[in-house]
Parts: structure tokens; sequence; C-alpha cells
């Protein structure tokens, strides 16, 4: 695991951290963009729904992988926002921006394939597919949002998620958050 956080470390390591505040005691440290974002993110969705379940287990895999992208949102992104972690001068503040980055992938991840399986069952196609298609076009917008002192987009997507899970749970296809997800595993 130290492996996979050296790069993410000297990622930051190598931005601007020089600049003091107003009272002259701390630093106003940049956090990095994420490069990742690709054409791919900006095709338009497909609306079609399937008459019955193209994936084995769709509705397993769906509740999985949600679970974990709305547990790992609320664990690394908007706790530790509520908490005050990401302000300014806050202890941990560079820490919580790492943690909170990969994150915001790892839930980008975690979406995109929690989609797959919702398309996959034809009641969670037609309910789910469009809020979860949102959610996960604004993951990355939002955690930008917040690296400037924004913190709208990551309470936009609480209020999606929660949307979502009661849209999911009036479908009898109730969400568990799992907060335990490990951010460091590669994406497939």
């Amino acid at each position: 695991m130290v492996l996979l956080l050296i790069p993410v470390v000297v990622l930051v390591g190598g931005c601007k951290s020089s600049s003091s505040n107003a009272t002259g005691s701390g630093t106003d440290q940049s956090i990095p963009a994420d490069p990742t974002g690709t054409a791919a993110d900006s095709k338009a969705e497909d609306t079609t729904c399937p008459t019955s379940n193209t994936t084995a287990f769709a509705k397993t895999k769906f509740v999985a992988h949600s679970g974990l992208a709305f547990g790992a949102f609320h664990r690394w992104l908007y706790k530790p926002l509520k908490a005050g972690t990401f302000k300014k001068g806050a202890k941990g503040r560079i820490t919580a921006f790492v943690k909170g980055g990969l994150a915001a992938l790892f839930v980008k991840r975690e979406v995109r394939l929690a989609l797959v399986d919702a398309k996959a069952n034809p009641t969670l196609c037609k309910t789910i597919s469009v809020p979860l298609g949102k959610l996960g076009d604004t993951v990355q917008s939002a955690f930008d949002k917040l690296k400037s002192g924004d913190s709208s987009g990551v309470d936009g997507l609480n209020t999606l998620i929660s949307q979502t899970e009661s849209s999911s749970k009036s479908q009898g296809v109730e969400i568990t958050e799992n907060e335990n997800g490990d951010l460091t595993k590669s994406p497939s």
C-alpha cells in the first residue's frame, strides 16, 4: 500500500507551497488537478433498457458497487468536509485532499461499474441509470470545486446520492453503504 501512495505523495510534494497567509503563520498549498479526464467521460448515455436481465446477479453487483461508492464518498469527502478538514489552515488538510482525490477516482469507478449493472436490469435501468450516470459525471468536478474552497459540489453529490438510494429502495433494492472500500485497488 505504501508503494501505491508514493506517486501521490510525490505529486503533491511537487506542488507550489510557499506563499504565506495574512498572519504569516501558515502556508497556502496547491492541490493538483486530476489528469485522468478523457473524452470517454463526455460520451452520451445509452438510455435503452433491456426487457430481462442481461447480466447474472445484476442487482447484487449494483448494490455492492454503489454501496462501496457511496460509503467512500461519505467517509473520505463528505465527513471531512463537514468536519472542516478541507479548509485552509486545517490540520491534516493535504492528507485529506490526497485521500479525497483517491476517493473521488474510486467513487467514479464504482459508480461506473454500478451503472453497468443497473443497465443490465430492466427495473433498475428505468429508475436508477439516469441519476447514477449524472452522479458519476459530477464526482470529479465536485472535487475540483472543493479544492478551490467551494463545497457546493460535494453537497450536491450528497443530495444526489440520497435521491439515488431512495429511488433504489423504492424499487426494492436497498443500498447499504460500505465505508471500507480499498482506495488503492487498481481500476480494471
